[in-house]
């Protein structure tokens, strides 16, 4: 299973902000390998860009990585950012910095709730 990672920030730069999270999720060992850059398809006359991560290979390790470091990432940041995360069935969770500390929780349960039972 993956999960897809967006990042929402001040006009313009939501491109830079998906770049500089990959950066630094990069550096998770948990984390390491198994987060990618996806570039959204191009409209006419347009460039691709960097619209989102994927995250892959998610498991309990994974998603305590990616928040943890995630709430610093956010934390470390002035402007006002969120960052929204999607099940691949569609239903998603958004975090900003006012509520990132009960994040971990929340994307567990959404996570759970999403997948069919064995």
């Amino acid at each position: 299973m993956s999960i897809q990672i967006k990042v929402s920030g001040p006009a313009g730069s939501d491109a830079a902000l998906v770049r500089d999270l990959h950066s630094w999720l990069q550096r998770e060992d948990d984390l390491r390998g198994r987060v990618r850059l996806r570039a959204e398809a191009p409209g006419p006359g347009q460039m691709g860009a960097v619209s989102e991560l994927v995250l892959t290979t998610v498991s309990s390790g994974t998603v305590a990585a990616l928040v943890a470091s995630a709430q610093l990432w956010i934390k470390q940041r002035r402007a006002n950012l969120s960052i929204v995360v999607r099940h691949p069935d569609g239903k998603e969770v958004e975090i900003d910095a006012e509520q990132i500390a009960g994040a971990e929780e929340f994307i567990r349960t959404v996570l759970r709730d999403s997948d069919p039972a064995p």
